[in-house]
């Protein structure tokens, strides 16, 4: 169980798929039989965010509150309605699909339905049950641009960088939105690891609209930074522009913000910001998992060890059943961890198998975890290839420098160093790979940087 998780794994990849998975997905329509949406809000909530967003802005630099607003200070409608309701909607276009021959707008609606039931679960298969659709939308209407865009959004999800930067370029010769590319185009330069530009962007973007989205897009910006104040006051504004009902936008800002104490250190912030998260949506995965590992972090695998079975119940993603291997081998129920750690090991490689790109940095970490370097070193190389930027330099450096390699760790460290990307493990991992190499000053260096980042890093 590492601090140190795959950011795209963590965060909807951007603003533009914000506005997918909370407003795009679940209107009502007619396909749906006027059905109302899941977050019946959303439609109309722009007007108000925008009326809001000078305010929000001035108040970025107020005093902070600290922790996140309450049921009773920003209500959100019963999670079981939410996704009662987007369940149902699934349903629906399901059946009508069934009725006759498909359309363009009811292909969309199903691939956003599928998309953000898919990214809520964190199911792989349900977000290629999106994409198909969109296939399926651009083989009927190849010149509508809609079709295409949505696909190079959803496409980041299984981090199929290429496919989607050749959609991006499809859809702007279609007429696309340009502000909708230049979304998807910031995310993908960011993941490329082109950041001067991505950091333009990501500032543009909020200016131009400042919206929870593009506020909650720069908050993660901020820390990425290593700029925590600023990231802090960020992710308050985004708080304060939520007028959408459905608990999911709420619960998103607060696995977020429970991710950034927790990479800073700040581990019993982060728990109240991962309750909060789980309060709005009980059963939602990224709010519970983050949860228990923050908790093993703080020693406290009792209650740990009871969210991991709840989620392993829940979800077939083999990162949870081994951190729950983890902590059944470290509390003595071998026999338990060995039958979890097998599963965990097959689901894997019929990951690798399906979703390569999407499991590289995963299945990297499990096995490094497990001591298999050479597959972990293996997955790491490819992910480099597929994202050259900071966070996967750092991490392919780390296992280099495990695996003794200590001339491509350093060319590997350097390389993240280069880069804006602050964070405490891009520095303890160059303190180890620096003091293996004799020069203990920036060994001594680089560790008192990570510590300053996160003042619990361990060397």
């Amino acid at each position: 169980m590492r601090a140190t998780k795959d950011p795209a794994s963590v965060r909807f990849v951007g603003v533009s798929l914000l506005a997918i998975a909370f407003s795009v997905t679940c209107p009502a329509c007619s396909d749906c039989n006027g059905k109302p949406s899941a977050s019946k809000a959303a439609k109309t909530s722009e007007a108000g965010t925008q009326s809001r967003a000078s305010a929000a802005a001035t108040d970025a630099r107020k005093p902070l509150r600290g922790k996140p607003r309450t049921m009773e200070e920003l209500p959100t409608t019963s999670a079981d309605i939410f996704f009662g309701n987007l369940d149902g909607q699934v349903e629906e276009i399901t059946r009508l699909s069934k009725l006759g021959p498909p359309t363009g707008s009811r292909l969309r609606l199903a691939s956003g339905l599928h998309y953000t039931r898919g990214r809520f679960r964190g199911d792989l298969d349900e977000i290629q049950l999106g994409l198909d659709e969109l296939t399926k939308c651009i083989e009927l209407e190849p010149d509508t641009a809609d079709c295409v865009i949505m696909r190079a959004e959803q496409e980041q999800s299984l981090h199929r960088f290429p496919a989607a930067r050749a959609d991006v370029e499809r859809a702007r010769k279609l007429g696309v939105d340009a502000v909708r590319a230049a979304d998807v185009e910031t995310d993908l330069d960011w993941n490329a690891g082109h950041y001067e530009t991505a950091i333009k962007a990501i500032r543009q973007a909020r200016l131009r609209a400042p919206t929870t989205g593009s506020w909650i897009r720069e908050a993660q910006l901020d820390h990425d930074l290593g700029l925590e104040d600023n990231a802090d006051a960020a992710f308050e504004a985004a708080e304060d522009l939520i007028v959408d009902t459905g608990p999911l936008q709420v619960a998103h800002l607060n696995v977020q913000r429970g991710i950034q104490k927790a990479h800073t250190g700040r581990l019993e912030e982060a728990v109240v910001f991962f309750r909060e998260a789980a309060s709005r949506i009980p059963n939602f995965v990224a709010a519970n998992e983050h949860l228990a590992e923050t908790l093993h972090q703080l020693g406290r695998d009792e209650e740990a060890t009871k969210i991991y079975e709840g989620i392993v119940k829940e979800s077939n993603d083999p990162e949870f059943m081994h951190a729950l291997a983890t902590l059944y081998d470290a509390h003595g129920k071998k026999a338990e961890a060995r039958e979890l750690s097998t599963k965990a090991n097959s689901r894997y490689e019929a990951l690798l198998a399906k979703y390569p790109e999407a499991m590289y940095w995963h299945a990297s970490e499990f096995y490094m975890d497990i001591g298999n370097l050479p597959k972990a070193l293996e997955l790491l190389r490819k992910n480099v290839v597929l994202r050259p930027n900071s966070v996967s330099l750092t991490a392919l450096a780390r296992v280099e420098h495990e695996s003794h390699l200590a001339a491509e760790a350093k060319t590997s460290i350097d390389k993240a160093l280069a880069m804006p990307v602050r964070s405490a493990d891009l520095f303890w991992t160059a303190s180890k790979i620096y003091a293996a190499a004799g020069d203990t000053a920036k060994g001594a260096s680089f560790l008192a940087q990570a510590k300053a980042l996160n003042p619990r890093i361990t060397p």
